[in-house]
């Protein structure tokens, strides 16, 4: 099974670096040091999780989020900050962020953060698949379809 794809969007080149450390054994890893460069990654590769940070220049986290949402639907968005912008986040209209991790963070407490949106990810993934899969099936088999018609010939012929 190949490893899950995670953009990880915060402005401090040292926090990037951080999460990679405990990040790159789990997932394929891209970075972006801003809301704008995140959604130029997105378009070459969307990720099943974005961890992004609240407050960065140019676009925020909320703000970016919104038109990831757009561009990656699927894609599940934990939003972190060193500020209390939990209720912020949550409040946002067109938001759509799975969690929210303050900083500074417990690296169990983000693995586990993060696993939680892999997850849900994966089971939207599995659920768009199976729907597709049933909707892609007959409602009845070809056999059924002769049969009737046989049978609807032998009652005209009557």
């Amino acid at each position: 099974m190949s490893r899950k794809q995670m953009l990880i969007v915060d402005d401090n080149q040292g926090l990037r670096e951080a999460l990679k450390t405990v990040f790159e054994d789990e997932y394929e890893l891209t970075f972006a040091a801003s809301g704008e460069e995140a959604l130029k990654r997105t378009f070459q590769q969307v990720p099943e999780v974005v961890l992004m940070d609240y407050r960065m220049p140019g676009l925020n986290g909320v703000e970016t989020m919104s038109y990831l949402k757009q561009l990656a639907p699927d894609s599940q968005m934990v939003i972190m900050s060193a500020w209390d912008d939990q209720e912020s986040v949550k409040r946002y209209p067109g938001g759509g962020a799975v969690n929210f991790v303050g900083k500074p963070f417990d690296v169990r407490n983000i693995k586990q953060v993060v696993g939680q949106a892999a997850e849900k990810s994966e089971k939207i993934v599995e659920f768009k698949t199976r729907r597709q899969q049933q909707q892609a099936e007959p409602v009845i088999s070809q056999r059924e379809v002769d049969l009737m018609i046989s049978d609807t010939l032998r009652v005209a012929c009557l």
